[in-house]
This record gives C-alpha cells, structure tokens and sequence, in this order.
C-alpha cells in the first residue's frame, strides 16, 4: 500500500471508546470518512449514525467484558478515548483501568488481529512520566482491574489526572515491543488544551487555555485537530510507529522545554534538570 491509501481505513473496522463526544466523536466522523466500519463505545448515547453503538462503563468490569462480547472481532483499530477530570478512584478506572482492561482482554481474546493497532488518548498533563517510572512500572504490574483498582484506593494522593495520563504514556512504551512481536502496534497523543466538554466542565483546564492563548498566540485546538494526528496513529502511514506519545499541543511542551516561551505545566510537571 502505498500514497494517499496508506492513510485511509476502507474495509478496517474501528471501535472508538469514548466516541460519544470530544476527540472520541471527532475521530468516528473522521474515520467514517476514510471508510472505517465505525463502532462507538460509550456510558453516553452515541448521538450520531455508526455501524453499531455500544453502551460500556470503563469503572466495571462485567460491563466492559459485555461490551467486547457484543462487538467481537477483528479489530482493526481500537482507539482508547474515555475520559473524566474529576479526582478519585473513578478517575483512574475511566483514564486508564478500563480502557487497559479492554484493551488486554481483547488481546487475550485474539480481537485484534496482526496489522491492527491501538492508539489511545493521554495528555500534556502527564508530562514528567519519564521520571516517574519505578512508580509507575509498580503500578503498571498489577496485572487486573481489581488489583490496579486496590492500589489506587490504598495511595489516594495518586488518584488525579496526571498521573492517569502518565500511565498512559507510560503503558503505550511498556507494551509496546511485546505487542509488536504479536504485529499490534500502540500509540498516544498528548493534547495540549482542546476545546472540548471536560474541558469546558473544568475550571483548571479553562484557565489553562488562557495561559496558553496568551503565551502561544492561539486559542485551545478543536477536537477535529485533535482526532487528525490519532486516527493517523492507527493508520498504515504509521506502520512503523509504535510505543510513542505525539505531543498535539502547537508546539507548546517544546517551547516550554527550552525556555522559549513560559510555559506553566512544563515547570510544574517537568522542570529542567541540572
């Protein structure tokens, strides 16, 4: 395959979790567009025409594993796209526990066959994740939903959006090379600050994306700018890209990284070192 082809999706199915709403949404139109059998995963209605819609509650696990009986396989490309900004245990189970669970259950199940992909959604908030791997890796061993779920109860201060976000940068590296001896590729996006209902219900991220605006000279990106670079994450255009995180934030972490711009979360989650 090769030119314009390698970015297009006809005859592939993709199963979007989290794709009633924000990138979630924006990635189903956009796959439909570039001929993906569409199939949306959300605890919301799916509020747009897909092949099919799936009702799935990342915080239970039977839900999750009704969820992957009703669509079964193959999955050509599985995008990892719930999420809620508020702190607590629920937090870690939509962020990350359930969607890893689905993920790894699905895998086990052999849904996903070789050639297919996952690409999930992190943030810049989960800078610093490189410098917190010892921490991260214990978590990352726990292997289930019930175990990861016990080690969050039982370290509370962990239970926040930035550390969800590190993990999932932090799980795409990890797995990736044994994923790809099986010839499934795993990626993430870091989004900077994009216009979208979490962001819009949180005040943190609100007066983030007036920093931003300030500092970068444009406002937060749309969620269609967003879904652009994760759908060609699971794309053949990206067959030799796996284990990454792709920062989708305008430049933003790379200007804050060398001191070009002031840049707040970058000093925050990742200051310079020596």
């Amino acid at each position: 395959m090769s030119g314009i082809e390698q970015f297009r999706y006809d005859g592939r199915r993709a199963v979007i979790v989290g794709g009633a709403t924000g990138m979630g949404a924006a990635a189903a139109h956009l796959l439909a567009d570039l001929g993906a059998e569409v199939v949306a995963l959300d605890v919301q209605d799916i509020p747009y025409d897909v092949t099919r819609a799936v009702r799935v509650d990342l915080r239970n696990v039977a839900s999750i594993d009704a969820a992957l009986d009703e669509i079964g396989g193959p999955i050509d490309a599985l995008f990892a796209c719930a999420g809620i900004a508020s702190d607590g245990v629920p937090l870690m189970q939509v962020n990350f526990i359930g969607h890893r669970h689905l993920i790894e259950t699905a895998i086990a199940r052999k849904l996903l066959p070789p050639g297919s992909a996952i690409a999930g959604i992190a943030s810049i908030g989960g800078l610093g994740w490189d410098r917190n791997t010892k921490l991260i890796l214990d978590f990352l061993e726990t292997g289930d939903f019930e175990a990861a779920t016990e080690w969050i109860e039982a370290r509370p201060e962990l239970a926040h959006y930035t550390f969800s976000k590190q993990v999932m940068i932090a799980y795409c590296a990890w797995r990736a090379p044994a994923l790809l001896r099986q010839g499934i590729r795993i990626n993430c996006i870091a989004p900077g600050p994009t216009m979208t209902p979490l962001m819009d219900a949180t005040q943190m991220w609100r007066d983030f994306e007036t920093d931003y605006r300030q500092v970068m000279g444009v406002g937060g990106a749309t969620a269609e700018q967003q879904a652009a670079p994760l759908v060609f994450l699971n794309s053949d255009a990206a067959a030799f890209v796996s284990g990454t995180v792709l920062n989708v934030d305008a430049g933003y972490v790379g200007g804050g990284t060398m001191g070009a711009i002031p840049a707040a979360v970058v000093d925050m989650l990742a200051p310079p070192i020596g």
